[in-house]
Order: structure tokens, then C-alpha cells, then sequence
């Protein structure tokens, strides 16, 4: 029970003030009271059926906050959260942050190019494949408009209660990016690589802590695998294509199109970077390129060494020089042989022709008075006829003989050459040998030389001291003497008498 005074009353209430100061409104009812009095009343509480203003009020400040939660609650239910990202990388680099209905709910650019490209583009709420359209039209005024690049496309799905399928992602952009290439760049379609594929969540993860995106760090893992040495700080400063040019000899350790890990295949790389067995690997296929290029320049070698004509193994290029310029020789020598060989032939032909073609001399009768000549006589001015035959054969004979030793001296001459050739070549390696010896004598020479100059130098050094020594020595004697002299001079002798 409760003591208090009444304070006010009104046709329904009165309102009392307790001992403690405190006050409370009881129901009126059928009670008879003044203002002032002191009345007894029991504990006030809330009547559902007349409820009073404070129950009321607290009633319906329950239902508002009811309400409120209910609302949060609700509309928290219902927003949109990001469950998976898309990087995608041109030589800017970006990523879009998505939701289940693949709305884009975050865009943010990677590197100074992707800051720039996303600026200006409407992207909360809009589809991902309008969004990637905005971005491709946009890239056309710079990147995409050199006529070559590689495209690096990487989704990953960040909530596992997510229905959405990061494989079919990568596909529809990629399929997506393909298309833009073929309208905008039609005659360079293949000069364009549109690489995408699925990474596991780890990837974005360490992507993240390097400052790269996705598709670059899936690249670097790719690359260091393969024994291509890339660092991320490479892929800061250049595009993927760069790093396929700069590399196109193992542009396929790079990136693949259709050919890149799978998601289990880069969970065990991110492993094993973590772990340093990649940077193991890395060397591994360092030291195997290395072995296989001295492998194949010692092969090269050795086809050196079988080839004709070939020199010492030491002076290469020396050696090979001269093999050339002995075969150039000899073909020379082989061309001259069949010039003179043909030029004899034809001096020959030709003294036949001439020798066939002179008239024989006839035989001049005898006019003089002494009459008829006698039988067998061979009259003046007349050749015998046989004497004829045997002249033609003696040409013959001559012609032969000279064609024999025209080709014998040929033979001769060819071979002299031959021997020139292999001595000049000889020669060369002699001259090629002289030149290092001389070369090491010329060193031993200046060593000597610079020997010498040391020792001439100590040599000058005590000839000037021993020269000064002397002249101080001089210099004594001199003082030496002209102290005796000083004495001898103050010192007087004897006249000696001349007389008898």
C-alpha cells in the first residue's frame, strides 16, 4: 500500500504525490477526496482495458521498436551482398564485385589506368555484362585501340552459399569480349588473346595482399612454374602482352588461352609460393635451360670441327675465314685450269687448220740448157713428196707433245696451287699461333720492360746518392786541405845557403 497526498483530480484520475516526491496517477472511481489530503491507495499498475497515458505511451514504444527491428531485419534480408569478383585486365586493370543476380555492386580500378577507366561509369545496380560493355568502349580510346592485346579475364566465387557458377562467369565475359573484338577489330581478331578462366579464393586473397588483380597473379603463378622468371613488381609496371612479348619465345608458359589451371592446379601453386618449392622449381628449370643451350652450342661446335677446311677449335674465326678464303681460292684455280685448258685446245685446233690449209708447193721444171734431169736427182727449188707426209706427221707429232705437256703442266700447276692453298692455310694457323706468341711475348716483354724501370729507378736513386756521398766526401777534402794549407802557410822554413 501507498501514502500520498492528493495534487490534482480530474473526473477519471487523481493525481497523488508520494513521500519520496514521486508521483502517481490512481483511477478516480468512486472516491470522495480533497486536494491536499492524505490518502492511502494501492500499487498503480497497467490496465489493458483503460489503460492510462504512461501505459499507453509504453505500449506503443514496444510496437515501434518491434517494428524497427522487424524492419532492419527484414531489409537486411532482403539487400544485396557481394558473393563473387571479376577482374578483368587489358592493360587496365579492374574488378567488379557482384551479387547473386550478377548486379555490380563494387567497381574498382587495380592499377593508375583502371583508376582512370572506371571514371565517369554508372555502375550501381546495372548488369555485369553492361557494365563490362561501358568499360570495352571506354578502353577503345586507348588500349584496345593498338590494334593488339591480351586479355586476361578471372572470376571467383567468395560465398559458398552463393548459387552463382564462377566457370560460367569467365565464360559469358569472355564470350562477351570475343564479340566486342570481332565488330570493333574485325581484320585483327588474332592479334587479340582473350584468356579467362575460374580462380579459387586464395588467389584473390593473395592478389590482394600483392596489389594485383586476379588474372595477374594467376599469370605470375603460371609463369614461375613454368621456369619464366616474372616478378609482380613486372606486372605493377607492364601489361600481361608485354610480358608475352618480352617472352615470345615461351608465350605459352605465360598464358594459355584454353589452357590455364585449374582451380585444385592453382591452390597447390599459391602452396608451394608460399612454401618457396616454386622458387625451387624456378631454378630447377633455370639450370636444365642452361644445360640444354651449352649442349646444343657444343654440337654446333663439333659440326664446326667435322666441317672441310676447318681450323683450330681456338682461333674459330680466324680458321673459318681462311677455309673460306682457300675454297674461294681453289674454286678460282679450278676455273683458270679449264679456261687454259680450253685455250690450248682451241691454239691447237687451230694450228691444225692452219697447217692443212697450206698450199703444197709444186715442184719447178727445170729450164736450164743442161737438159733432161737425171733419175733420182732432186732438182733445185723442188721437195720431195714424201717429205711432205713427214712434215704434216712431225706437226702432228709436235701438236701432241704439246698438248701433252700443256696438260701436264696444268696438272702440275693445279697441284702447286692445291699445295699453296694448304700451306697458305697452314700458314694462316702458323701466323694465327705467331700472333698469340707474340702477343705473350709482347707481355712478357713489357713486364720485363716495367721490371727494368723499377730497377733503373733504384739504380738512379743510390748512383745519386753514391754521388752525393762523394761530393760530400770532396767537399771534406777540399776543407781538409785548406786547413793544411792555412797551417803550412804560417808555418816558416829554413833558408838554405847556396855557397860552397
Amino acid at each position: 500500500m501507498n501514502k500520498g497526498i492528493v495534487m490534482e483530480m480530474t473526473d477519471k484520475s487523481i493525481i497523488v504525490m508520494r513521500q519520496d516526491g514521486k508521483f502517481d496517477r490512481i483511477s478516480r472511481k468512486n472516491r470522495s477526496c480533497e486536494i491536499g489530503e492524505e490518502i492511502i491507495y494501492a500499487d498503480t499498475g497497467v490496465n489493458w482495458r483503460s489503460p492510462s497515458v504512461a501505459g499507453r505511451s509504453a505500449l506503443v514504444a514496444a510496437v515501434v521498436f518491434c517494428l524497427v527491428v522487424f524492419a532492419s531485419f527484414a531489409g537486411k534480408m532482403g539487400s544485396s551482398e557481394v558473393v563473387a569478383y571479376v577482374s578483368l585486365d587489358i592493360n587496365p586493370s579492374v574488378e567488379m564485385g557482384i551479387d547473386e543476380k550478377e548486379q555490380v555492386l563494387e567497381l574498382r580500378g587495380l592499377n593508375d589506368d583502371g583508376s582512370e577507366l572506371i571514371q565517369a561509369i554508372n555502375y550501381k545496380g546495372k548488369s555485369m555484362e553492361s557494365v563490362t560493355a561501358s568499360l570495352l568502349d571506354k578502353a577503345e580510346q586507348k588500349s584496345l585501340a593498338r590494334g593488339e592485346a591480351d586479355i586476361v579475364i578471372a572470376s571467383s566465387v567468395v560465398k559458398a552459399q552463393a548459387k552463382l557458377s564462377d566457370e560460367q562467369i569467365a565464360e559469358k565475359l569472355r564470350q562477351q569480349v570475343t564479340d566486342h573484338i570481332k565488330t570493333t577489330h574485325p581484320n585483327q581478331v588474332s592479334a587479340y588473346q582473350v584468356e579467362a578462366f575460374a580462380a579459387p579464393q586464395e588467389i584473390r586473397d593473395e592478389a590482394s595482399k600483392s596489389g594485383v588483380s586476379m588474372g595477374k597473379y594467376s599469370v605470375y603463378l603460371n609463369a614461375k612454374s613454368n621456369g619464366i622468371p616474372v616478378t609482380i613488381d613486372d606486372l605493377k609496371k607492364e601489361s600481361v602482352h608485354q610480358l608475352v612479348k618480352d617472352n615470345s619465345d615461351a608465350k605459352d608458359a605465360i598464358a594459355q588461352p584454353n589452357k590455364m589451371p585449374t582451380k585444385d592446379a592453382f591452390k597447390k601453386l599459391v602452396e608451394e609460393e608460399k612454401s618457396g618449392e616454386l622458387d625451387k622449381k624456378l631454378e630447377e628449370k633455370k639450370k636444365e635451360k642452361s644445360n640444354k643451350d651449352n649442349s646444343k652450342g657444343n654440337s654446333n661446335t663439333k659440326n664446326d670441327q667435322k666441317k672441310p677446311g676447318s681450323g683450330n677449335t681456338g682461333s674459330s674465326g680466324s680458321n673459318n675465314s681462311s677455309t673460306n678464303s682457300s675454297k674461294d681460292k681453289d674454286k678460282k684455280d679450278d676455273n683458270k685450269k679449264d679456261d687454259d685448258k680450253r685455250d690450248d685446245n682451241k691454239k691447237d685446233d687451230n694450228k691444225k687448220d692452219d697447217d692443212n690449209k697450206k698450199p703444197s708447193v709444186p715442184s719447178k721444171p727445170n729450164t736450164s740448157s743442161s737438159g733432161s734431169n737425171k733419175p733420182g736427182a732432186i732438182t733445185p727449188g723442188t721437195r720431195p713428196v714424201g717429205d711432205k707426209n713427214d712434215d704434216s706427221n712431225d706437226d702432228n707429232k709436235k701438236d701432241d707433245n704439246k698438248k701433252d705437256d700443256s696438260n701436264k703442266d696444268d696438272g702440275k700447276k693445279d697441284d702447286n696451287k692445291k699445295n699453296d692453298s694448304k700451306n697458305d692455310n697452314k700458314n694462316d694457323n702458323k701466323n694465327d699461333n705467331k700472333n698469340d706468341n707474340s702477343k705473350k711475348d709482347d707481355n712478357r716483354k713489357n713486364d720485363t720492360k716495367d721490371d727494368k724501370r723499377v730497377d733503373d729507378n733504384k739504380k738512379d736513386n743510390q748512383n745519386k746518392d753514391n754521388d752525393r756521398k762523394k761530393e760530400q766526401e770532396k767537399d771534406k777534402k777540399s776543407d781538409d786541405r785548406k786547413k793544411d794549407e792555412a797551417v803550412l802557410d804560417q808555418v816558416t822554413y829554413p833558408r838554405v845557403s847556396t855557397d860552397a
